[in-house]
């Protein structure tokens, strides 16, 4: 599945180079949810995203 489809079918315009990410939690490495908000109050938050990185398949 492409991002920009995954984006359709979630109701939300694909995001292009430079927008602004949409506020957004995941758990942290110790299972703990963090959210982008919560990060960007210490500063700059650079969001890097692999296909199927650290995963089995």
């Amino acid at each position: 599945m492409t991002l920009p489809l995954i984006a359709m079918l979630l109701g939300a315009a694909p995001l292009k180079v430079g927008d602004k990410a949409p506020d957004f939690t995941l758990p942290d490495s110790d299972g703990k949810p963090v959210s982008l908000s919560s990060l960007l109050e210490s500063g700059p938050v650079i969001l890097a995203f692999y296909t199927k990185a650290f995963t089995p398949g």
